[in-house]
């Protein structure tokens, strides 16, 4: 039997860990069109001198951020690091360089959600490649709903136990 698109790969009753933050809760299209219209906006409304700049931080804005957000996780994460080098070096060095982001923040995601939230993710390399950080997207949302689902059921937990 094959799982449909709308399954994810968290077994039932999973309990994430509390110390960890949950990852963001966005859809990959609405990420997709939320950078093609920012990409948009640049090209059309910004000058030319700082065009190509603006342009750039369009499309590394929501990989930084992913960045962030795993070193908040992990703090002898490098990914942002190497997101940060990439977003200041020329054209070409720039596209070696986000090869290197892509895979080092989905090994990062492999190592978190293997290990330290044992939920046995798994992620096609192929697939990382092609879509990137739209496909991490695709992957997090459902963590992100089980995580928050979880929170609400320790809130009503507790509040079994208090006394009126």
């Amino acid at each position: 039997m094959t799982p449909s698109l709308h399954q994810t790969s968290i077994p039932l009753g999973t309990r994430f860990s509390t110390l960890y933050p949950a990852p963001p809760r966005v859809h990959w299209a609405v990420l997709l069109v939320t950078i093609a219209v920012a990409e948009a906006v640049a090209f059309l409304l910004v000058p030319q001198p700082y065009r190509d700049f603006c342009i750039n931080l369009g499309i590394a804005a929501w990989p930084i951020y992913l960045c962030l957000w795993i070193r908040r996780i992990d703090r002898q994460s490098v990914s942002l690091y190497w997101a940060l080098a990439s977003f200041v070096t020329g054209f070409l060095f720039t596209w070696l360089l986000w090869l290197v982001v892509i895979f080092e923040v989905r090994e990062e995601l492999l190592v978190h959600y293997n290990k330290r939230e044992p939920i046995g993710l798994r992620m096609n390399w192929f697939l990382t490649l092609l879509f990137s950080f739209f496909y991490f997207q695709y992957r997090l949302r459902p963590i992100a709903k089980e995580k928050e689902s979880d929170g609400e059921e320790y809130v009503e937990e507790a509040e079994r136990f208090i006394i009126p």
